[in-house]
């Protein structure tokens, strides 16, 4: 059960142990769900919790829906709204991580469009350390999925299905995250993160075109590494034995925030520690959510700002 109180469902604030669809939905038979997950940042200077480019998020989210031809699209106005408003309503100051779910209710068939509902959950969830973090990475045996069978860019509940089977290849020969080729045998991305590398101090990531979703922390690191390091990203190819011979590798995604690599295929990444452009990467990542760095403020939606606190009623 989630740690907070309300969560909220079509527009409505409810205890969180009412917060229940029925098991004939699309979405519970059929996967007709997609989905965004997205973190909040507290600053204890600024006494505020920072939503980190919500939009970005909510737009990526309407793509879904076209995709999948959903009767209704919600605005991002009004998605923004019930996120802060339902983060007010649990009263949170501290990190937490937000799930948004646009679901096919009803008791539809596998090609129901409608009725759609949308979810808004919050639950707390403060960032480890990079340390904490560092995990030793495997390529699957399970391949990427493709734009032309169920679309990477497409946050489908549906599609995880390839990251949950991949998890489980790598974690039962004793390793922690999946890398996936694709269908061509190029390096596509993680389980629920995309794959940065780094060669001779070159950043270097899989194009959108390699069965990638189109992350929104990909773009911030895109936007770090020539910004802060000088670097731009160098999008292409990557081989698999690549990763054998890179400097460092991270993950990077909402979830994963900044994840090293620090073997693949049970050899060592660099020197097998965490490496220094990972280190400073991950620095610079957490001052910029926060708000102690003062880059990009519009990518920081404020929860509170002086707006009053929502009763959400018993």
């Amino acid at each position: 059960m989630p740690a907070s109180k309300y969560i909220m469902m079509d527009g409505e604030l409810v205890p969180s142990a009412e917060a229940k669809i029925h098991v004939y939905t699309p979405a519970v038979r059929f996967g007709a769900h997609v989905f965004e997950g997205i973190r909040a940042y507290w600053n204890d200077e600024h006494e505020e919790l920072y939503v980190f480019r919500l939009r970005e998020h909510l737009e990526r989210l309407r793509q879904g829906m076209k995709i999948m031809r959903y009767d209704t699209v919600a605005t991002v106005e009004d998605m923004t709204d019930q996120v802060l408003e339902t983060i007010r309503a649990n009263e949170y100051r501290g990190d937490v991580g937000i799930r948004l779910s646009a679901y096919v209710a009803g008791e539809g068939f596998i090609d129901a469009t409608g009725p759609v509902s949308l979810m808004v959950g919050v639950e707390p969830g403060a960032a480890k350390s990079l340390a904490d973090k560092a995990s030793r990475g495997s390529v699957s045996s399970w391949r990427r999925i493709d734009d032309n069978a169920m679309p990477p860019r497409l946050k489908c509940a549906a599609n995880y299905q390839n990251s949950r089977l991949g998890l489980l290849d790598v974690r039962n020969d004793g390793h922690d995250e999946p890398i996936f080729l694709t269908q061509e045998g190029k390096v596509a991305e993680g389980a629920g993160a995309c794959l940065m590398m780094v060669r001779d101090s070159q950043p270097i990531t899989s194009p959108i075109t390699a069965g990638i979703l189109e992350s929104v922390t990909r773009d911030t690191m895109f936007w770090m590494f020539e910004e802060h390091f000088g670097k731009p990203v160098e999008e292409r190819a990557v081989d698999r034995t690549e990763l054998y011979v890179a400097d460092e590798l991270f993950l990077c995604g909402s979830a994963y925030e900044v994840m090293p690599l620090t073997t693949v295929d049970g050899l060592p990444v660099g020197d097998g520690e965490v490496g220094e452009i990972t280190t400073k990467v991950w620095q610079t990542y957490d001052g910029v959510v926060r708000g102690t760095l003062p880059d990009h403020p519009a990518w920081r939606t404020p929860v509170y700002g002086g707006q009053p606190e929502v009763r959400a009623a018993e």
